[in-house]
């Protein structure tokens, strides 16, 4: 049974290392939710080596492994929601606008953490997580279930932000919610029915994989220069909503008297001109709504919004923000736009 454990650890420990590295390779900058996904990552490294620890030694006779063993227990129950904590901060930022509300939702995570804590020191007297009993063999305490539902009480508490977000939610983070409730409860399930099978933490490694795939690579996906999303990201997301019978606007636009702004002054301007519209086409809509690098200086923004009117809104905000920073003088030029708009609705379409 330790081999095939040890086997569980190591492909889990492989696993995560590929994906740190992969994540560090593809980016020369990274976003907040890369920093957060690296250290998600670590901290499911370290407790697989915890608790991997923790099977080597148990049932190992000798005073000094008495004491490897209860100290690596007690740090994995120590550590036992650190990944969900950090994994709906991840969300979190996935997901939410309001810098005080993330701050607000953190505080929660940080109380449910103190309180795993605060067990963990109530069992040094009282064992009501775990003993170590003669011959260094572990044996659970009353109050596991209970730790182990606190991950639970996290995550479903964690579900009222979905529907109060739902708009702002594509479907790939649907997905990696759903990874996330199913594969760690699974194997929590499976490791309290059958003691000394290790599957929490490599089903965590799984969704760390998850995540990598669903949400990682559409970031590395960006483009390098403007930061926008690229034009396959854009063809996705529009089938996205044409296979869901969505109505939505597409707006392309393209920088007017662009070859001249990089003839007469260099392509180093030129590619700040680029970064400049990038960032007012951001500004100038809604989260629900995604803008894209198309080719060159072409740019398409795709308005949710089932009212055709919307996408006409969004162009009047965006001559207005950049009539704003044309009458500010930063660019020795005089930047401006022209585009064309379509509406999408699935029962014209179809007819």
């Amino acid at each position: 049974m330790l081999s095939l454990q040890m086997v569980l650890y190591g492909y889990s420990l492989l696993l995560l290392a590929f994906l740190l590295l992969d994540s560090r390779a593809a980016r020369k900058a990274y976003t907040r939710t890369t920093v957060l996904f690296r250290w998600i990552i670590r901290v499911t490294m370290l407790i697989l080596l915890v608790e991997a620890m923790t099977f080597a030694v148990d049932r190992v006779p000798g005073e000094a492994l008495y004491w490897a063993a209860y100290l690596s227990n007690s740090l994995l129950f120590l550590m036992t929601l650190a990944p969900l904590s950090l994994w709906l901060v991840y969300l979190d930022e996935c997901i939410l606008t309001d810098e005080r509300e993330k701050k607000r939702k953190r505080m929660v995570y940080a109380a449910f953490n103190l309180l795993a804590v605060s067990i963990v020191i109530v069992n040094i007297f009282t064992g009501i997580l775990f003993t170590i009993e003669p011959g260094n063999v572990y044996t659970r305490g009353p109050a596991v279930p209970g730790m182990m539902a606190l991950n639970g009480i996290l995550f479903f508490g964690y579900l009222p932000t979905l529907r109060n977000y739902r708009k702002f939610i594509i479907g790939r983070i649907y997905e990696l919610i759903l990874a996330l409730g199913v594969l760690p409860l699974l194997g929590a399930t499976i490791q309290m029915l059958f003691y000394g099978t290790p599957m929490l933490w490599p089903m965590m490694a799984l969704v760390a994989l998850a995540a990598h795939f669903l949400v990682e690579k559409e970031e590395i996906r960006k483009d390098s220069l403007t930061g926008l999303c690229s034009r396959m990201q854009m063809e996705a997301r529009a089938q996205y909503l044409i296979d869901r019978h969505q109505r939505f606007s597409l707006i392309l636009l393209d920088i007017d008297q662009f070859k001249n702004i990089n003839d007469t002054f260099g392509h180093e301007e030129g590619d700040r001109a680029l970064c400049v519209i990038a960032t007012l086409l951001q500004k100038s809509i809604k989260q629900i709504d995604s803008a894209y690098r198309y080719a060159g200086d072409e740019f398409i923004l795709i308005i949710e919004s089932g009212a055709p009117e919307a996408s006409s809104r969004v162009v009047e905000r965006l001559k207005s923000n950049l009539e704003k920073y044309n009458q500010a003088g930063n660019m020795p030029y005089t930047l401006s736009f022209s585009c064309g708009i379509v509406f999408y609705d699935a029962t014209t379409a179809a007819s």
